[in-house]
């Protein structure tokens, strides 16, 4: 193990991912305005920036890292949601390379907030359908 601080890109890795269920679907249009209001309270967030236009949340940070972790089997995107992917297991593996396990436990953590906020707001517009 090499710890060192983590990068914005592996905390939001960890957060998607450990968040992403093999048959439960996370609605990729929720990622952003999620994240965005979980920031103010999670300090492990604080370098992650947000553009904010009207209604609409967007960082480069998290789309990118969607993107990497689509790319790398980690993630799969099926209309418009993202189910754990083939490699989504061993991401694990990979971040205890290099962090602690405190570290990885406080990733762990702001995941279970972000995916109770996934699940709530998720059912929530579910019913308004």
């Amino acid at each position: 193990m090499v710890n060192r601080p983590p990068r914005i890109k592996d905390i939001i890795s960890g957060i998607i991912l450990l968040a992403a269920g093999e048959k439960e679907p996370l609605p990729l249009e929720k990622v952003h305005e999620i994240i965005h209001a979980m920031k103010s309270h999670e300090s492990i967030l604080s370098g992650l920036r947000f553009s904010v236009t009207g209604a609409v949340c967007y960082s480069r940070d998290v789309d990118q890292t969607i993107s990497f972790l689509a790319d790398g089997g980690y993630l799969e995107i099926v209309g418009g949601s993202a189910f754990l992917g083939e490699h989504g297991p061993e991401f694990r593996d990979y971040l205890s390379r290099f962090l602690s396990n405190y570290q990885i436990e406080t990733i762990h953590s702001a995941s279970l907030r972000f995916h109770e906020r996934v699940r709530r707001d998720f059912r929530g517009s579910r019913k308004d359908t």
